[in-house]
């Protein structure tokens, strides 16, 4: 296909996918169906916008690859390896009741044995990509009726590869024996062990080493070029794009790199996922179904009903929930994109008429329709009766961690942060894009620490900000800072989030995005170059306190272009007018020892009274003149700053050194 007429073709898709989107969501229906919708208006039998589909099934393909990448990355190993033996056993009963249940109704319409066997393979499979979209936007892929929908077009995925290979026997070729048959799919269970055994100590490795550069660009390439080069790598060995994608995600699972790389991989996904729905809808003769609108409703009723019957019936019979069956046999009950493949196999080799595949193709693309509407149905239905269908719980890949705070930045502050919180046992999640840096938190033994990029929703809702008390954002791009305080506050309003910004500038549109409370970093900074100044003056802290407060709430306004008046100042200079108290231990070695009161003659020296002294645990209120100087004597006392200040000096002995050197 020439570059520039693929390029348009794609502005083309993506262009009337907007306005149909639109209104299908104003009037409350699946976005997917909006896409096919597109797909049947800018197809060759609809406005024949684009009539050459070559290139566009192409990105369909990638599409669902990365699609089948997030959810194996999501599902993870280990809990994939766990329900193997639920999968093999749900996904071969369902293949085997489809299957039979195809055999008898191509008998019923009076076909050879050689074309109910081909009816059997066709209906035996449904839409990774359909049911997957509509489990992620749910939410519900680690709900049972999830774990069941996805092991089953697992299975299905990996029977492909017999079906394919007997595809010349059906047609009347000799066709491959048995045993290589056999062997095929035995071969192809091996290909599928390697690949991930030789990604999930392999891949990791290598990403490892290039998130260290800190280079955002470089994991996403590399994200991309793994998902794509696996994917590539077993269809190369005979298997489909989609199981290599899906074995990609999988390697990939239960690592540091996770969420950051469904984060950078999603803008794909739903860009090429958007495609493929679209040229599904392309397929649909337009001609063909109103000549034969009767027969292909039938068959497209005749379809959903079977094979939700048969999910639905065999979920129960597992024992499964009637909720996880209801729905598993809804999001199961349409015809899969391997069906495609295998009928224009069959059309080609002559298993079935022209007519059988336009029927099949247009009553597939119906079933593709009615899914998302049965399945909001569904939902919806179940959650008014008192279900959870529709509100699924906390994920599992969320930090099991609750009212706790979350730290954005693990630079000085957020260490400092963490150390506080870690000792006041308050839970605490942590997010940085340095990789070192949560390597050496994990290994000291703080776990819920996340590599990533807290302004994206994926990595937030890793760190179960939804369930968070507060957050405190301390990142050093402006641009990231808002991004992560916008979609934090989008995820949980009711977050108090604190934000550290370098730039006043910043202020105002932090305060608008949500921010409880901003601190500029250069302010308080003054702030505390004033305050450590007083305490060089003894300034009481309730006063230092007092003061930066003042500063707070009154001058924050400069830098939101309020106009500021003195008031802030004339309530320093009334607290600095009235006296203060102030304590002072006699070391031992001090010239005052020995001495009484009178003869130190501190008040008519400095204008500081002593008003009290503590002397073994014991005050002396209002001491006398005669009152004799002993080491550890604890003075109070009282004056205003400036006498306090001059009282210390003399009490120090600072007084008599300076007149003896002059």
């Amino acid at each position: 296909m020439d570059g520039l007429k693929f390029f348009h073709q794609l502005i083309i898709i993506l262009g009337f996918s907007i306005p149909v989107i639109y209104v299908f969501n104003k009037i409350r229906l699946p976005s997917i169906i909006g896409f096919l919708i597109t797909g049947i208006l800018i197809g060759p039998f609809g406005l024949r916008l684009i009539d050459d589909t070559a290139g566009i099934q192409f990105l369909a393909e990638i599409g669902v690859a990365f699609l089948l990448f997030t959810i194996g990355i999501e599902i993870q190993l280990a809990r994939f390896l766990k329900y193997l033996a639920d999968i093999l056993l749900t996904g071969g009963l369902q293949i085997l009741g489809t299957f039979a249940a195809g055999v008898a109704v191509g008998l019923a319409m009076q076909m050879s044995l050689t074309q109910s066997v081909f009816i059997g393979f066709l209906l035996a499979h449904s839409s990774s990509a359909l049911i997957l979209k509509i489990l992620k936007d749910r939410n519900d892929e680690d709900s049972p009726q999830g774990r069941i929908s996805i092991g089953m077009i697992v299975f299905q995925d990996i029977m492909v590869v017999p079906m394919m290979l007997l595809v010349p026997f059906l047609a009347g070729d000799s066709g491959p024996s048995a045993w290589l048959i056999a062997w095929k799919l035995v071969k192809s269970i091996l290909i599928i062990v390697l690949i991930l055994v030789a990604a999930r100590y392999a891949v990791p490795f290598v990403l490892e080493r290039l998130v260290t550069m800190n280079m955002r660009d470089v994991l996403v390439i590399a994200a991309v070029v793994i998902t794509m080069g696996i994917a590539w790598m077993t269809e190369a060995l005979g298997l489909s794009l989609a199981i290599g994608a899906f074995l990609a995600g999988l390697a990939l699972s239960d690592t540091d790199f996770t969420h950051q790389i469904i984060s950078d991989v999603n803008p794909f996904r739903d860009v090429f996922l958007s495609v493929f729905f679209v040229s599904f809808g392309m397929i649909l003769n337009l001609d063909f179904l109103r000549a034969n609108t009767a027969y292909i409703l039938l068959a497209s009723s005749a379809i959903i009903l079977v094979k939700a019957a048969i999910v639905f019936s065999l979920v129960l019979l597992l024992r499964y929930p009637l909720r996880a069956a209801l729905i598993s046999g809804v999001l199961l009950s349409q015809i899969g994109e391997f069906s495609f493949v295998l009928a224009s196999q069959g059309f080609k080799s002559n298993i079935i008429s022209g007519d059988i595949y336009q029927t099949f193709i247009s009553a597939s693309v119906l079933t593709f329709i009615v899914t998302p509407l049965a399945a909001a149905g569904i939902y919806r239905l179940l959650a008014g009766a008192g279900g959870e269908a529709d509100a699924t719980a906390k994920s599992e890949s969320c930090l099991d961690v609750a009212n706790h705070v979350i730290i954005c930045g693990m630079g000085l502050n957020g260490r400092n942060l963490a150390r506080v919180l870690k000792d006041t046992a308050i839970g605490y999640a942590i997010i940085d894009l340095n990789f070192a840096k949560i390597k050496k938190a994990k290994s000291k033994g703080d776990q819920n620490t996340i590599w990533g990029d807290a302004s994206s929703m994926e990595i937030l809702r890793h760190a179960n900000v939804q369930a968070a008390r507060a957050m405190v954002i301390a990142i050093s791009d402006r641009t990231l800072t808002k991004t992560c305080l916008s979609n934090a506050k989008k995820l949980n309003p009711q977050l108090h989030v604190i934000v550290r910004t370098k730039y006043v500038a910043d202020i105002e549109s932090l305060l608008t995005l949500g921010a409880n409370d901003v601190i500029p970093e250069e302010f308080e900074t003054s702030i505390q170059i004033f305050s450590r100044v007083l305490k060089m003056f003894h300034i009481p802290n309730s006063i230092i306190l007092a003061q930066g407060n003042i500063i707070r709430n009154g001058s924050y306004g400069v830098f939101r272009d309020v106009r500021y008046t003195q008031e802030a100042f004339d309530q320093i200079s009334q607290i600095l007018a009235q006296g203060t108290i102030e304590t002072y231990y006699v070391a031992a070695g001090n010239p005052i020892i020995g001495r009484s009161i009178r003869d130190v003659n501190l008040k008519a020296r400095s204008g500081a009274l002593i008003i009290n002294i503590i002397r073994d645990n014991e005050t002396i209120t209002h001491p006398p003149g005669e009152f004799v100087f002993q080491a550890a004597d604890q003075l109070v006392l009282f004056g205003s700053h400036r006498a306090i200040d001059q009282a210390l000096t003399i009490l120090n002995g600072s007084e008599n050194d300076a007149r003896a050197s002059a």
